[in-house]
C-alpha cells in the first residue's frame, strides 16, 4: 500500500487499559477476517501470516501490533459496511439466477463429449474458473445491466461478445469479481458525468444512452414501423455531443456506431440501400415492406393518371 509522507505508525486508539487495547485488536481482527472472506484484502496481504497459532487477535496483542493510520482507515467499519452491501447485491443477483436456471429449459444442451472438450472461461476476462469458480448468467436483467455498463464504458470487445446474443442464450459464465469490477467501473463513469466533468468518454456514453432511448421510444409506437437511417442517427448523436460540450473534429465513425447499436439491440438488423445504411427491428420489417409496396402502388397510379389518353 502506498503511504503518504509523514504517515506515522501508531498503537490502537484505545490503549488506556489492557482491556481497551484488547478490544481494539479484537475489532481489527474481526474486520480483517471479514474483508478476507469477501476477497477484498490486497494480494500481498496474507491474513494467515498474522496467525501464530492462537488466532489473529492474540498475535496482534502479543506483539503490541502497530499500524499506519491510513491502513487502519482502509479496513474500518464504514468501508466494511459498504463492501458487505455490494456483496449482498451481487449475492442477490446470483440467487435470482439460480432460481431462473431451475425454471429455464434449454432447447438444446451440449453432449457430455462436447462439454469435456469445451474449456469454460469467464465471459469478461477470458480466464479459466480458478479457485473462485464461475457463475452462470441466467436472467435477462443481468444481461441488460451488463449491456448498459458496456455502453457507458464504450467497451467494444464486450459489446462484440454481446452482439452474438444475450448472455442467457450464450450460457455465459463469469467470475463474481469480474462482474463487480464491471459495475464499479461503470458507476465511476456515471458519477464523473454527474459532477459535470468534461471527460469525453463519459459524455459520449451519455449521448449514446439518449440515442438508445430515442430508438426505443420510436419502436414502442404501435402505429409505426420505424426504419432508421444510420446517417441521421449519427447526426443526432453528434448534435447531442456538441450540446454536452464535446465537439468532433471530423465525422462520427458510423460503422462503430452501427456496431454499438446492433450490440444493444440484438433484434435489430442493418440493410444497405445504395450508400445509405438502414436499421430496423426484425419484427418491423414486414410492416415496413408492406408500407413501401403500398407507396409504390400509389406512385404507379399517379404516373398512370398522367399518361395522356391515346
Amino acid at each position: 500500500m502506498k503511504m503518504e509522507a509523514g504517515d506515522a505508525v501508531v498503537f490502537p486508539v484505545n490503549q488506556n487499559t489492557r482491556q481497551d487495547k484488547g478490544s481494539s485488536y479484537s475489532i481489527l481482527a474481526g474486520h480483517l477476517r471479514r474483508f478476507n472472506e469477501l476477497g477484498l484484502l490486497l494480494n500481498s496481504f496474507l491474513l494467515s501470516r498474522l496467525d501464530e497459532g492462537s488466532g489473529v487477535e492474540a498475535a496482534l496483542s502479543a506483539n503490541n501490533a502497530r499500524y499506519h493510520k491510513t491502513c487502519r482507515l482502509r479496513y474500518n467499519k464504514t468501508k466494511l459496511d459498504k463492501a458487505e452491501k455490494r456483496h449482498l447485491k451481487i449475492g442477490a443477483d446470483e440467487k435470482e439466477e439460480v432460481v431462473a436456471r431451475k425454471r429455464t429449459r434449454y432447447l438444446s444442451r451440449p453432449s457430455s463429449t462436447e462439454t469435456k472438450h469445451h474449456e469454460v472461461k469467464c465471459f469478461f476476462c477470458g480466464e479459466a474458473p480458478g479457485s473462485a469458480g464461475l457463475h452462470e448468467a441466467a436472467t435477462f436483467q443481468l444481461d441488460s445491466r451488463v449491456r448498459s455498463c458496456a455502453l457507458i464504458l464504450d467497451d467494444m470487445d464486450l459489446l462484440t461478445q454481446l452482439n452474438a446474443g444475450d448472455m442467457v442464450a450464450q450460457e455465459a459464465k463469469y467470475h463474481r469479481n469480474c462482474l463487480l469490477n464491471l459495475y464499479n467501473r461503470a458507476r465511476k463513469i456515471k458519477e464523473m458525468a454527474g459532477k459535470g466533468t468534461d471527460d469525453e468518454h463519459a459524455i459520449a456514453g451519455l449521448a449514446f444512452a439518449e440515442l438508445v432511448v430515442f430508438i426505443e421510444e420510436a419502436h414502442m409506437d404501435d402505429e409505426t414501423s420505424p426504419v432508421f437511417k444510420l446517417a441521421d442517427l449519427a447526426q443526432l448523436y453528434t448534435s447531442r455531443m456538441e450540446q454536452l460540450g464535446v465537439k468532433h473534429e471530423g465525422r462520427v465513425h458510423t460503422t462503430r456506431l452501427k456496431q454499438r447499436l446492433l450490440a444493444h439491440f440484438p433484434n435489430m438488423c442493418a440493410q444497405h440501400q445504395g450508400r445509405d445504411v438502414l436499421l430496423a427491428f426484425n419484427e418491423d420489417l414486414g410492416d415496413a415492406l408492406a408500407k413501401a409496396c403500398e407507396l409504390d402502388r400509389d406512385l404507379d397510379a399517379v404516373h398512370l393518371a398522367r399518361v395522356p389518353k391515346l
